[in-house]
């Protein structure tokens, strides 16, 4: 901002630099307290006209977002008229820092082999995208020592690491002992520096576009990692997807909660998704729970770019029955990519979760399912990932669990999305739609997005705009046509809407494919209890080879330095 100390504009100036109608420079200051005061009328004019310091207003327009009806094409959601402002005073050169991220990112990383892997210099990276976002006294420090590093002989990486280290854990408020591991062992600092230097370069750059690269580097890190990170990486079309449904009523909205914040990238994607529905942040409260230092990590510095540094992060479990959760607290939202068919400790150190029943100590899904519709606030929603699995699962505890959810009205939507959306699995997922329990159950709407969507690569699926928005529309008619009193048409292979009568024939069974079989007559015979059991015994044991055999192949390909 010490580039416009001395820059002064008048209300005319405010309305162009900032892309809006001059009425509404007036409207804000009428309406808002807090909007800067004029400094004088303009200097040596005697006009009349007053001003104000450039830095003042754009501090103040910096914590307003635009609307979505008001964003250009090119902008964000979370671009802010303060980004509009500062990009029209010249103070930024939009897409450098990106440009620079990929370059850094792509070619330049070769120059780390034998000291980082790439995945862990990608660590480096989104730590240094953070710092020069958030901790803008660390990142001076940073660039003095790059700087100190070119003059002077070369040096260990130990200055940088400390640096790095003390701006993450300041901004982040907790320690953080494992997350650059690596990084403490490289010979000398000279390939960082250079990095340091050449973020450096790209001079003042809009917040939004900080938040663009680190997804792209989250992205970046998923490829990477391979299996590793697909234990906690949400591709980003499934993250906007789900994000979607938790923007009903959104100025009710006042808490969004993640129980397991993998990288904040759900957290991050609902709380931008609230905000868009809602026209501005308000006082949206944003917490998470995770599992694992690096993980926790990355989601903070995730949030923190999205102007939310104090969101309540805390250490959590595979299973909510293990304990050490956020308690009893109850959440207007609630956004969820648990871990699937986890197992559940031999003593559950905490069950009061379990409206429905205790589920099997063998997998761990309506441990979660229970676990998220138990913390929703009275008309709070969630959405949450589950294998396609749960919702057809023929395990007795499973079986009841699930019936009784959609008795009590938990269950609003199962939404079946392609498979291979994930780098590391093919698996399939569904969508579960839930809601605090109304005691009764008149319908549950059924989606089949399994052919949505595009392969971009021979094992990965991707979902588009336009898929994620088609998906998402089913959902909107159905809900529309509810609270109209009508029924809804659905589309025909695509959406149904199931009465309860009907459910309750089919067993309770959730699976959209078998209520979106064509209009075809139900015939019970192949819901046979005992052949599903099988079935599901079947694929569970093919689900453990695959995973034995992934296991095997990333083993060999570290042997050879693959």
């Amino acid at each position: 901002m010490s580039d416009f100390d001395d820059v002064l504009v008048s209300r005319a100036d405010i309305a162009r630099l900032a892309g809006v109608r001059r009425p509404a420079v007036t409207n804000w200051e009428r309406r808002h307290g807090d909007f800067p005061d004029p400094v004088a009328d303009r200097a040596g004019k005697g006009d009349g006209v007053e001003v104000f310091r450039a830095v003042e207003v754009l501090a103040w327009l910096e914590r307003r977002s635009i609307p979505a009806n008001a964003r250009r094409s090119e902008e964000a959601v979370g671009t802010t008229y303060g980004d509009r402002f500062r990009t029209a005073l010249g103070g930024v050169r939009a897409g450098a820092l990106l440009k620079a991220v990929h370059h850094l990112a792509g070619p330049e990383a070769e120059r780390f082999r034998g000291d980082l892997s790439l995945a862990e210099y990608v660590t480096v990276l989104l730590s240094l995208v953070y710092v020069r976002a958030c901790r803008p006294d660390e990142w001076r420090s940073l660039t003095a020592e790059a700087e100190a590093e070119r003059y002077h002989s070369p040096h260990s990486g130990e200055s940088f690491l400390r640096i790095l280290g003390r701006a993450v854990e300041q901004g982040l408020g907790v320690r953080h002992d494992e997350l650059f591991p690596a990084f403490a062992r490289m010979r000398d600092a000279t390939r960082v520096a250079d990095s340091v230097r050449r973020l450096d370069a790209c001079g003042p750059v809009e917040q939004a576009e900080h938040a663009q690269a680190f997804d792209w580097l989250l992205a970046r890190y998923g490829e990477l990692a391979g299996r590793t990170a697909g234990d906690f990486f949400t591709p980003r079309a499934a993250a906007g997807l789900l994000s979607k449904f938790v923007t009903g009523d959104a100025q009710d909205v006042r808490s969004v909660h993640d129980p397991f914040v993998r990288a904040g990238e759900l957290l991050s994607a609902a709380l931008d998704a609230v905000a868009e529905a809602r026209g501005e942040d308000g006082l949206l409260v944003a917490s998470g729970a995770g599992v694992g230092e690096h993980p926790l990590a990355l989601a903070g510095m995730n949030l923190a770019l999205r102007g939310r540094s104090h969101a309540d992060l805390r250490s959590g479990r595979v299973a909510p029955s293990a304990g050490s959760g956020p308690g009893h607290r109850a959440f207007d939202r609630i956004i969820a990519n648990p871990p699937f068919n986890a197992r559940l400790p031999e003593q559950p150190a905490e069950h009061r979760h379990w409206l429905y029943g205790p589920p099997p100590r063998h997998n761990a899904n309506f441990d979660w399912l229970q676990y998220v519709v138990a913390s929703l606030a009275p008309e709070g929603r969630a959405a949450v990932l589950m294998p396609d699995i749960a919702a057809f699962s023929s395990n007795p505890s499973e079986r009841r669990i699930r019936a009784a959810m959609v008795e009590d009205g938990a269950v609003e939507a199962l939404i079946a999305l392609p498979s291979h959306l994930f780098t590391t699995t093919s698996i399939s997922v569904t969508i579960w739609v839930l809601r605090h329990p109304r005691g009764r159950c008149e319908e549950v709407l059924f989606v089949d997005a399994r052919r949505f969507g595009s392969m971009t690569s021979p094992g990965q699926r991707a979902l588009g705009p336009d898929d994620t928005d088609s998906i998402f529309r089913q959902y909107e008619s159905w809900f529309a046509a509810r609270a109209a009193g009508r029924p809804y048409a659905g589309v025909p292979g695509v959406s149904r809407s199931v009465p309860l009568a009907e459910i309750r024939e089919r067993d309770h069974t959730l699976s959209p494919a078998v209520h979106l079989s064509s209009g075809v007559p139900y015939d019970p015979a192949p819901l046979d209890p005992r052949k599903l059991h099988a079935l599901a015994g079947d694929l569970a044991e093919a689900h453990a080879r695959a995973r034995e055999a992934d296991t095997t192949v990333d083993e060999l390909l570290r042997r050879y330095g693959l």
